[in-house]
């Protein structure tokens, strides 16, 4: 039987057998541990509602939105810096040491040189049929629905085998590595894309304000990301309106006007070609949450 605690007022735990453990993360920017709320207790990789820019120890910073997972070892230590106006709000999911590196090896037998640091991502963008199985978990979790501590224990599994997956999997490029310039171009493209979602940005005022031509920026935004500039907002936005499509019951074109969509047609088109669904039928399946 699990047995949910509380944690910190910003960091509340939901679920808890011991061998798997949920949690819910909202610090609003204003709060004192914003910046520092201590290294990572668990072995965990998380879904971020918002986007919030973190950067462990000794380790370049990267933008955390609804795009991606993130991964932190225990014990891992890391500050975060605001990009949303709502602070770093995310789900994680903890998993117990052995079972992540027993899981990791099947795809890096080297992970047993570094026990202690299983994750050696930092990051990793995630497809949209995982994006929704931990919504819909989450949601079954902290719904007030009957809970089966051995189908939730099992689904955490099954979806850390699939955001380690996504890690691992390779990344085509447009050409060799991007030097240091490059990728914090990139990392600025992605702080702004993912701080005017509502916004219609025009790809040369980005690349002013990234200091880079036009055509390097799409070249090299997609070379780092995998991604093109309109791919990776485009996600974003439909990710993100997640929050407003299930967790309110407001009209859908509101919901689309609100997240730069021309119309309820473009954004029901663009959320169907992200889920494979329509908002309705979304807000309808994660609502009702069973797996």
């Amino acid at each position: 039987m699990a047995s949910p605690t509380h944690g910190d007022e910003f960091d509340r735990i939901v679920f808890d057998t011991g061998l798997v453990r949920i949690g819910a993360f909202r610090c609003h920017p204003s709060h004192p541990a914003f910046s520092d709320s201590g290294p990572a207790r668990n072995y965990c990789f998380v879904f971020p509602r918002t986007a919030v820019e973190i950067q462990h120890e000794h380790e370049r910073a990267f933008v955390a939105n609804p795009n991606v997972v993130t991964f932190y070892n225990r014990n891992q230590a890391y500050r975060r810096s605001a990009i949303s106006l709502s602070g770093d709000q995310c789900d994680w999911f903890g998993v117990a040491g052995d079972v992540v590196r027993d899981l990791v090896r099947t795809f890096e037998p080297s992970v047993d040189d570094r026990p202690e640091r299983p994750f050696r991502f930092a990051r990793a963008f995630t497809d949209p049929p995982t994006f929704l199985l931990q919504r819909r978990l989450f949601e079954r979790v902290t719904g007030g629905f009957p809970i089966d501590a051995l189908a939730v224990e099992e689904q955490v599994v099954l979806l850390l085998e699939r955001v380690v997956r996504c890690a691992y999997e390779p990344r085509e490029r447009a050409y060799g590595e991007p030097a240091r310039q490059q990728r914090d171009a990139v990392h600025q493209a992605e702080v702004i894309l993912s701080s005017a979602c509502e916004e219609n940005v025009r790809l040369l005022d980005l690349a002013t304000e990234v200091g880079m031509s036009v055509y390097h920026l799409c070249r090299t935004f997609r070379a780092v990301t995998g991604r093109t500039l309109h791919q990776y907002q485009n996600r974003f936005r439909v990710r993100t309106s997640l929050e407003r499509l299930c967790g309110t019951g407001r009209r859908l074109v509101d919901i689309a006007l609100q997240f730069g969509f021309s119309s309820h047609s473009h954004f029901t088109s663009s959320f169907r070609k992200e889920f494979g669904q329509t908002p309705t039928a979304a807000r309808h399946l994660i609502s009702k949450a069973t797996f």
